[in-house]
């Protein structure tokens, strides 16, 4: 179940921070009046949209910000601040709102005037939703193929859609006569002032269902699990996001669907590391190989490969294997380079034969390899 925090401090109502900017305000004002909003059917909170929309209009004005951030909300009783937002009508008149008609145009699809019961009724988007799934390190090397779970809003298949068992179940609604609003007058010291607000008993649909479907409980849309298959495209990285465009939550009143936004995780290795598409790795060698030289098989992400070490070769030394790291995103055939990078092991358990050998070559060197 869904519940809010009621809170009376502006910015956490908001969700910002003291030192928002007017973008970030406004950004956050729309998010919050989206979700808030009586006709969204799964978040909506009367009490919570009147209080985002009295936040907006004292932190938008500089000088009421300013007043509230040096005396809280009681410092505005006598500054024309809080308290005028009246719920659904501000907007556009003397509420303060009148330049954010636009908000609510992108929100509902037309104007905003308290209107509850025709916004009800427009043709709207699907809910977008955001799934995240972790993928092994070394998937990415080619196409791979992923089993995800979703849960999106769909038309109830028991009712089709209606809401009802029988479409003579469904009448006009009697509060509102079938208008989705009902309208208040309030006694003002600037006269009368008539507000419009959502139908209670019908929620704006202007319609009452006497006999509900039991299955979507007169919704006309229920959440289905479904599970779909999904392509993860080779190179893809860490954190990278996929738009799965129409799998989200279906419209209503013939709107478009959602989409679902699929976040990939890549787990860690534990011998690589990835940087874009290319791949680094550490080889431990002993003395007399790095001295000497030698020819190892490395392990890289396609398997092992021949890497030659040169003689002479110093701790922190880096050897390129060309096109052995990841593919590139949407380039298959152009792929990184993986970089082994040389750490020489000194031998901390030496053995009284190894230890003779050593003095003997020091002996040798006479202290050519120190340096001060």
């Amino acid at each position: 179940m869904y519940s809010v925090v009621m809170t009376e401090d502006y910015y956490e109502i908001l969700g910002v921070s003291k030192s928002a900017s007017d973008a970030e305000l406004k950004s956050a004002f729309k998010k919050a009046a989206r979700k808030f909003h009586p006709d969204n059917s799964d978040t909506g909170n009367e009490d919570m949209f009147k209080k985002v929309g009295e936040a907006y209009e004292v932190l938008k004005d500089p000088q009421k910000r300013q007043i509230y951030d040096q005396y809280g909300a009681e410092g505005l009783k006598g500054a024309g601040g809080a308290g005028g937002f009246s719920g659904f009508e501000g907007f556009g008149g003397a509420g303060g709102f009148e330049d954010l008609g636009d908000i609510f145009s992108s929100f509902f699809g037309g104007g905003f005037n308290g209107g509850g019961g025709r916004a009800r009724n427009r043709a709207t988007r699907g809910q977008d939703h955001e799934v995240s799934i972790q993928i092994d390190f070394l998937a990415p090397v080619e196409d791979t193929e992923k089993k995800i779970r979703l849960n999106p809003l769909e038309i109830c298949t028991t009712c089709d859609g209606k809401g009802a068992v029988n479409e003579s179940d469904i009448v006009t609604c009697g509060t509102c006569n079938g208008t989705g609003q009902v309208t208040s007058v309030q006694n003002t010291i600037f006269g009368q002032v008539r507000q419009n607000s959502t139908c209670p008993s019908c929620g704006g649909t202007g319609k009452e269902i006497k006999n509900p479907c039991g299955s979507c409980k007169g919704r006309g849309y229920k959440r289905e699990e479904k599970e779909i298959e999904v392509k993860i495209p080779a190179g893809i990285q860490d954190a990278t996001t996929m738009r799965l465009s129409g799998m989200g939550d279906i419209g209503r009143n013939g709107g478009p669907r959602g989409d679902i936004y699929l976040t990939i995780r890549v787990r860690d290795h534990d011998k690589f590391k990835r940087e874009g598409a290319d791949i680094f790795s550490t080889l431990k060698l002993g003395l007399a190989e790095a001295a000497l030289g030698h020819e190892i098989k490395v392990p890289t992400i396609y398997g092992t490969e021949k890497l030659k070490v040169k003689s002479a070769t110093q701790s922190g030394q880096v050897y390129t294997i060309k096109d052995a790291g990841m593919p590139f995103l949407n380039r298959k055939n152009k792929k990184g380079n993986h970089y082994v990078n040389v750490e020489v092991v000194i031998p901390s358990n030496l053995s009284r034969e190894e230890k003779k050998l050593l003095e003997e070559f020091q002996k040798l060197r006479r202290g050519q390899d120190i340096e001060v």
